[in-house]
């Protein structure tokens, strides 16, 4: 993944989509949190994560971004799928499953796409031969589940658990 090879128009998405992150982090997120009173009332602080989201993936795959968009759209259905099994039950259940799955599955899948790269391509020159190919699938698939499960516990206990360690 060098950027030095990477088309124009994908360098100017990739630098548009690092500065409406860097903006709304400095300026939109402070403005916002200096005047609202609940979580619900961040909406352009969402907007702009999102549109910065989707600009630096797509600037980063080039062709392949439907493919990343699908992998994130399945990982929401999987994760929001692990928290409907696992939940209390009731109408509380499928609360919890929109609530909390999708955005543990959307997180998991851009913590995994990072992890994936470091890990396992990275200064990667020869290609995969068929016979490794399913083991590096095998070990994929079990560090996307094992990142789900991170995010998952960080969900539920909503950052409690740091106070519980440190703060004691």
């Amino acid at each position: 993944m060098e950027i030095s090879k990477y088309s124009k128009s994908r360098k100017i998405i990739l630098i548009a989509g690092i500065v409406i992150c860097l903006v709304n982090l400095f300026v939109i997120y402070p403005l916002e949190r200096s005047r609202s009173s609940t979580i619900m009332e961040f909406t352009f602080s969402y907007i702009g994560i999102a549109l910065s989201i989707v600009s630096i993936l797509y600037g980063l795959t080039g062709g392949h971004f439907i493919k990343y968009l699908a992998f994130i759209l399945l990982s929401a259905i999987v994760s929001a799928t692990c928290w409907y099994i696992y939940g209390a039950g009731g109408w509380l259940q499928k609360f919890i499953a929109f609530w909390a799955g999708i955005p543990c599955g959307v997180i998991t899948a851009l913590i995994f796409f990072i992890l994936r790269y470091y890990i396992f391509f990275r200064n990667r020159k020869y290609p995969v031969d068929r016979q490794t190919n399913l083991l590096l699938f095998l070990k994929q698939l079990v560090l996307y589940f094992v990142v789900l499960l991170i995010i998952a516990i960080v969900f539920e206990n909503g950052g409690d658990w740091y106070y519980d360690i440190f703060e004691k």
